[in-house]
């Protein structure tokens, strides 16, 4: 059995459940502040200025579902362990 590196979120990435034009998901703010929004089929949008009045914040996202959220950021499962070094 293989040890995998501990991959916890860091602390500057900001999700929370939220409705983008009455469509459920996750608002995320990075750390260089761009906010995105993630909805449940893992469908990201970039929000700019214009987008921000359709969102709606609702509250936290626990940490298990940060982490499923930075593992779809970084390209989803299946990436993510071809790229680990053996």
């Amino acid at each position: 059995m293989a040890s995998l590196s501990d991959t916890a979120p860091p602390c500057n990435l900001i999700a929370r459940y939220a409705t983008f034009y009455a469509e459920p998901g996750y608002a995320i703010r990075t750390a260089d502040r761009r906010v995105f929004f993630v909805d449940h089929d893992a469908q990201t949008v970039q929000l700019g200025d214009a987008d921000v009045f359709a969102l709606v914040v609702l509250g936290d996202v626990n940490t298990a579902e940060k982490q499923h959220l930075l593992d779809v950021f970084n390209g989803g499962a299946a990436a993510i362990a071809c790229s680990r070094a053996n």
